[in-house]
């Protein structure tokens, strides 16, 4: 019976394959910053924090199995911010039918 209990790896390499908790809140609050940026009207600001974001979400689904699952929340984040925001961005760009000002923009 005793052998049985053997066999399971060390806590030590179980606690390797996850994030540390406070690297996991900072990674959250990078995608969370991303998308309040963008809502808040600072859109490249917030592009950029869904960017890293997205990054750091990568590097986590890769590096550390057992944090996948937060990977994923924070990757899905990151894509929102992301699509939604270069969208919006892209869209303030957008000539008018009616533009006072002509092709120029002077």
């Amino acid at each position: 019976m005793r052998n049985a209990f053997a066999v399971r790896p060390p806590v030590q390499s179980i606690k390797a394959m996850a994030l540390h908790p406070f690297f996991l809140a900072v990674a959250y609050v990078l995608c969370m910053a991303g998308s309040a940026l963008a809502l808040a009207g600072m859109i490249r600001s917030g592009l950029v924090c869904a960017a890293l974001g997205l990054l750091l979400s990568l590097y986590i689904f890769w590096k550390k199995p057992r944090s996948r699952h937060h990977a994923t929340i924070m990757l899905i984040i990151s894509l929102l911010v992301l699509v939604f925001g270069t969208v919006y961005y892209l869209k303030q760009f957008e000539q008018t039918a009616n533009d006072a000002q002509g092709p120029i923009r002077y």
